[in-house]
C-alpha cells in the first residue's frame, strides 16, 4: 500500500482524505437514494432503481483500487514513451553533453509524461543530494512501475560503475531497449487478436439474449419496455466495455502530430466536417418532410437515419486520406534522415547545402514538405522554428518528435551521421510495429461489420415471429389479453417501439464500434466517421432484407 501510494505522489493520510473517504461517503449517499426510490417508486422507474444498487458498489471498488490504477497509468505512460525517450538520449550522447544536464533537458520535456518525472527524480538527486548517476539509476530503478525502464537503469548504473564509455553504452542500449518495447508492443496487438475472438462470443451471446428478450413478453406477459432496458442497457454496457478495454491495451502510438498547432490540414477537416453536420440536419429535414408531412415518398426509419448520417462520409474520406498520406511520410522519413545526416557530416555539419541537394531527391509525399523546409532554413529568419514548421506541417507525429531530436542533438555539436543512424533505424522499427497494428486493425474491421450484420438479422428476424404471432393471437375472439392463459398479446403501439428499439441497438453499435477502430489504429476519430456511415447503411440493408424474408415467408409487416 506504501509503495502504491508513492506512485500516487500522496500520503495513506492524504488517500483516505480526499479519495476514499469522499467516494465513500457518495456511495452511502447514492445506496440510500437507491433504497428511497425502489421503495417508492419502483414500479415506475423499475430497472433504473435497480441500477442504482450497483452504483455504489462501483465507487467503492474505485476507491480501493485507486493506488493500482494510479500505478497502471504510470506504468503505462512510461512503456508508451520508452521509445522516444531512448531514442533522445542516444541523440544527446552523440554529443559531449555533460550526463547531468542531459537528464535535466530530458526530465523537461512534458511529453514524456510520467518518464520526464522519473527523470527529474534522476536529476533532483544528483543536484540537490549530490548523488552520482549510477546511484540515482539504481535508486529509482528499484522504485519505478516500469520493468522495462527499471531494467534500463540497473544496467545504465552497472556500466558506469564498470567504467563503461557512456556513449557506446548508450548506442548499444537502443537496440535492447527498442527491442523490449518491439516485444511490449506486439504483446498488446496480441491480446488484441485474443480479444477479437472474445468479442465475437460475446457479441452473438448478446445477440441469442436480446432475441430471446424479444420473445419473453409474448410467452410470460413480462413488461416489453422492461425487457426493452434490459436488452439496451446489456448492449450499451457491453460495447463500452469492449472500447474501454481497447482503450487500456491498444499502444499509445498516435498518428497525427501531437504538438496542439492546427495545420491548413487540420482546418481543412473541421471545415468539412461543420459542413457536412449542416448537410445532415437539411437531409434529415427534407426526408422528415418528404415522409410524414407530404408524404409523397414512404422510407423507412432506419434508411432515413442512414441517409441522414452519410454527408459524414466527406470529413471522414479526407481524414482517411490525410492519414494514409501521413504514413507514406512515415515510411519515407528514415531514408530522408539518413540521407540528410550523411551528406552534413561529409560536408562538415552544413545542413542547409545538405538540405538542397536533397530537394532534387524524391521522397514522396514527404519531397513537399522537404523543399518548404530549405526555403525557410534559406531565409535565415528562425532555423528552430523553420524545422519545427516542417515537422508539424507533415501532420506525422513520429515526424515531429524524431525531428526534433535530431534537430536539438545537431544544436549542441552532435556528428548528424551517429544521430540520424540512431533516429532512422529506431524509425524503422516503429513503422514495422505499425504495419502488424494495421493488420490487426484490418481483421477487427471485418469482425465489426460481420457481427453488426449478425446483430440485424437475429434482431429484426426475432421481432418478425414476434409479429407474426401477436397477429395470428389478436385474431383469436377470447376476451381480455390473455389466449388460454398461456400466450400473451402486445399492443401495437409496444411493438413499434420496439422496432425502433432494435435499430436503436444497431446504431449505437455502429458507433461505438467506429471509434474502436481508429483506438486501434491510433488515427483520429474523424477517420471513424466513413466506417460509422458503413455500418449504419450496413445495418439498415440488413434490416430491409430481412424484412423481406420475413414478408414472404409469415405475411407480417413491420
Amino acid at each position: 500500500m506504501f509503495e502504491c501510494m508513492r506512485h500516487c505522489g500522496m500520503s495513506l493520510e492524504r488517500y483516505f482524505k480526499f479519495v476514499f473517504a469522499p467516494l465513500a461517503i457518495i456511495a452511502l449517499i447514492v445506496l440510500i437514494l437507491a433504497t428511497f426510490l425502489s421503495s417508492l417508486l419502483f414500479k415506475s422507474i423499475g430497472l433504473f432503481a435497480v441500477l442504482l444498487y450497483f452504483v455504489p458498489a462501483f465507487l467503492i471498488l474505485i476507491a480501493v483500487l485507486y493506488p493500482k490504477i494510479i500505478i497502471g497509468r504510470v506504468r503505462n505512460q512510461i512503456d508508451n514513451n520508452i521509445h522516444f525517450y531512448i531514442t533522445h538520449m542516444g541523440a544527446l550522447a552523440t554529443s559531449d553533453i555533460d550526463r547531468k544536464e542531459m537528464m535535466k533537458i530530458i526530465s523537461n520535456r512534458k511529453e514524456y509524461r510520467a518518464l520526464a518525472e522519473e527523470t527529474r527524480k534522476i536529476f533532483l538527486l544528483m543536484e540537490k543530494w549530490n548523488r552520482n548517476l549510477s546511484q540515482a539509476c539504481r535508486f529509482i530503478a528499484r522504485r519505478t512501475p516500469s520493468k522495462i525502464f527499471s531494467e534500463f537503469l540497473d544496467r545504465m548504473a552497472h556500466e558506469l560503475d564498470s567504467g563503461e564509455d557512456f556513449k557506446d553504452f548508450i548506442k548499444r542500449e537502443q537496440k535492447t531497449v527498442m527491442n523490449a518495447f518491439a516485444t511490449n508492443y506486439q504483446g498488446k496487438l496480441y491480446s488484441i487478436d485474443i480479444f477479437k475472438e472474445v468479442y465475437t462470443s460475446i457479441i452473438i451471446s448478446l445477440s441469442f439474449f436480446a432475441a430471446f428478450a424479444i420473445i419473453m413478453p409474448f410467452l410470460t406477459g413480462i413488461s416489453v419496455t422492461f425487457m426493452l432496458d434490459i436488452i439496451i442497457i446489456v448492449f450499451i454496457i457491453v460495447e463500452l466495455g469492449v472500447f474501454v478495454y481497447l482503450k487500456a491495451v491498444a499502444p499509445e502510438d498516435p498518428v497525427w502530430q501531437t504538438s496542439g498547432e492546427m495545420t491548413e490540414t487540420d482546418w481543412k477537416l473541421y471545415k468539412y466536417f461543420y459542413i457536412s453536420m449542416a448537410l445532415c440536419l437539411v437531409v434529415f429535414t427534407v426526408i422528415l418532410f418528404a415522409n410524414y408531412v407530404y408524404r409523397v415518398v414512404n422510407i423507412p426509419v432506419p434508411f432515413i437515419v442512414a441517409l441522414s448520417v452519410t454527408p459524414l462520409i466527406i470529413p471522414g474520406y479526407l481524414s482517411r486520406n490525410e492519414e494514409a498520406v501521413i504514413r507514406d511520410k512515415d515510411k519515407n522519413a528514415p531514408s530522408f534522415i539518413m540521407s540528410l545526416g550523411a551528406s552534413a557530416s561529409a560536408r562538415g555539419g552544413d545542413i542547409l547545402e545538405s538540405l538542397k541537394f536533397l530537394t532534387a531527391h524524391d521522397f514522396g509525399p514527404l519531397t513537399k514538405d522537404v523543399r518548404n523546409l530549405y526555403k525557410r532554413l534559406k531565409t535565415r529568419i528562425n532555423k528552430r522554428r523553420a524545422w519545427e514548421k516542417f515537422s508539424i506541417e507533415t501532420g506525422s507525429n513520429l515526424i515531429y518528435r524524431f525531428t526534433d531530436m535530431f534537430v536539438e542533438a545537431i544544436g549542441l555539436g552532435s556528428d548528424p551521421k551517429d544521430v540520424a543512424e540512431i533516429i532512422a533505424e529506431n524509425f524503422t522499427i516503429l513503422n514495422t510495429l505499425r504495419a502488424k497494428r494495421s493488420q490487426t486493425t484490418s481483421s477487427f474491421i471485418g469482425i465489426a461489420y460481420g457481427v453488426i450484420i449478425g446483430i440485424a438479422f437475429s434482431l429484426y428476424i426475432s421481432f418478425g415471429v414476434v409479429q407474426s404471432m401477436n397477429k395470428l393471437y389478436s385474431k383469436l375472439n377470447i376476451p381480455g389479453t390473455f389466449v388460454g392463459g398461456i400466450l400473451h398479446t402486445v399492443p401495437a403501439s409496444s411493438l413499434a417501439i420496439l422496432n425502433a428499439m432494435v435499430f436503436f441497438i444497431l446504431l449505437v453499435h455502429a458507433i461505438i464500434s467506429s471509434m474502436s477502430i481508429k483506438v486501434m489504429d491510433g488515427g483520429r476519430f474523424m477517420s471513424s466517421l466513413v466506417h460509422l456511415v458503413g455500418m449504419v447503411w450496413v445495418a439498415a440493408i440488413a434490416g430491409f432484407v430481412s424484412h423481406t424474408v420475413m414478408v414472404n415467408m409469415l405475411g407480417v409487416h413491420f
